[in-house]
């Protein structure tokens, strides 16, 4: 039973890791803009996370016959942003042009006997390499050797893999925005192009919105993987539910519910935007609260909410814009065995129900983010007794427009409905809430994500 622990253990901690590094990464990326800024940022800042001593970003030329060297990190970047008797490597050729053109990343764990091996500045005698794809069209390869034999362990193969995903879509991106300041200099240039290329274009649209859209329910497993499953946190909590509704594919929302010690953790989040903009920021949030946690423990919900705050102010620190996102949240800290509680709030509420009586526990107005005036969280101590259901949410429920006369359903309608249904089960709470939601809504478009969890301590 204990090896089964620590194999759990190792492989959180492997999960958690790959889930800062992708964060870590999508944060870099945001602050990028051209081609040079994004593979330079690939290769001197995303991939230190992973440990590597080299990268080596290549791109694929006008012609589509080479691959040409365009960033690096490590010996074949002796300064600045320079490259050192930058190579081109031939489709097909090398382990770098096999990858592309077999559209398949490839660790070699040595490199002495694989004769596709070519020599650059220095020997490595591991390496692995993965294709940069849009639109199932390789457009570049990432590349890092290692001068130890079985360097790379398999696992670098999918969360290279991901950089390089992420990192087609925005080069694409730049490409386009590149090209259409070419335009701009000259008038009769655009107006002509535009006349000859309107169905070509028309069709790449077509291509990339597919593309993106696999790219979104790609980032949709990756937030999915962060949330944990429903049916897991019933074998703690058997009557709960969790209404979950993005309004994009992917979402600003999120929620927490795990054991942590002997004590449990739950919370629910709305951080600033929704769908992409929305998810990435989710994810740079949530990683914070899992490293808040592992630093100040769970004795104290403020503690956790203002240390939280601390490490997203940190993450920011180093844009040249003043960022300022971030999140509302509440969040509560249970013992199952006193069954005190916990909360602390930014922006996000708790209500509990006791006796006929839906009781609030409000949250601190300020964010977990950088703002005007920043003050340490409230922590609330409240004394439940066993059965009593307590409630979360975001404000995505009560901000829908709908009904009969198109407006907002509001937070005291919605403090109505979680009474009235308070003595029901879970189950029949939740579905009470998704059909009181739909209802409302009817042919409105949704205007947020929504996230409202019950849970009966």
């Amino acid at each position: 039973m204990e090896e089964i622990k620590t194999f759990d253990i190792e492989y959180f901690k492997k999960k958690e890791h790959y889930l800062e590094v992708i964060s870590q990464f999508a944060t870099i990326l945001l602050n990028t803009k051209t081609i040079d800024e994004i593979v330079w940022a690939v290769a001197k800042n995303a991939i230190a996370q992973l440990g590597y001593v080299d990268c080596v970003v290549y791109i694929l030329d006008e012609n589509e016959q080479f691959l040409v060297q365009k960033a690096a990190h490590g010996h074949k970047n002796p300064i600045d942003l320079n490259i050192l008797n930058p190579i081109k490597i031939k489709i097909g050729e090398g382990i770098v042009g096999h990858v592309a053109k077999t559209k398949k990343g490839e660790i070699v764990s040595d490199t002495s006997i694989d004769s596709r091996y070519i020599f650059d500045n220095h020997n490595g005698l591991s390496e692995i390499a993965v294709p940069i794809i849009h639109n199932d069209k390789v457009i570049g390869v990432i590349d890092s050797e290692h001068p130890q034999r079985h360097f790379f362990p398999k696992d670098d193969l999918q969360i290279l893999s991901t950089i390089a995903s992420m990192t087609a879509t925005k080069l694409v991106q730049a490409f386009y925005n590149e090209k259409l300041q070419e335009y701009q200099y000259d008038l009769k240039t655009l107006i002509h192009i535009k006349t000859l290329e309107l169905n070509k274009t028309l069709s790449e649209l077509k291509s990339q919105k597919t593309e993106l859209t696999d790219s979104i329910n790609y980032a949709k497993r990756i937030q999915k993987a962060v949330l944990k499953n429903p049916v897991s946190i019933k074998k703690n909590f058997p009557e709960s539910f969790f209404y979950y509704e993005p309004k994009d594919i992917i979402a600003g929302d999120f929620y927490l519910a795990e054991k942590y010690k002997d004590k449990y953790i739950f919370a629910v989040a709305d951080c600033t935007g929704h769908g992409v903009p929305g998810a990435i920021i989710s994810m740079i949030c949530h990683s914070a609260i899992k490293r808040a946690v592992r630093r100040v423990g769970i004795d104290n919900a403020a503690n956790v909410l203002d240390e939280t705050r601390r490490l997203i102010i940190e993450t920011f620190d180093g844009s040249k814009d003043e960022i300022k996102d971030g999140m509302d949240i509440g969040l509560c800290v249970f013992d199952p065995v006193t069954y005190e509680l916990d909360f602390s709030g930014a922006n996000i509420n708790l209500h509990y129900v006791k006796g006929d009586k839906l009781h609030v526990i409000k949250a601190d107005k300020q964010p977990v983010s950088n703002y005007i005036t920043m003050h340490p969280f409230s922590n609330h101590k409240i004394q439940l007794q066993k059965d009593t259901f307590i409630y979360l949410f975001t404000d995505g429920f009560a901000d829908q427009f709908g009904g009969p006369k198109g407006k907002k359903y509001k937070n005291k309608q919605l403090r109505d409905l979680i009474l009235q249904n308070s003595n029901n089960t879970a189950a029949r709470q939740h579905e009470n809430l998704k059909n009181s939601f739909e209802n409302w809504k009817g042919k409105f478009t949704q205007v947020d994500d929504v996230c409202v969890i019950g849970i009966k301590v």
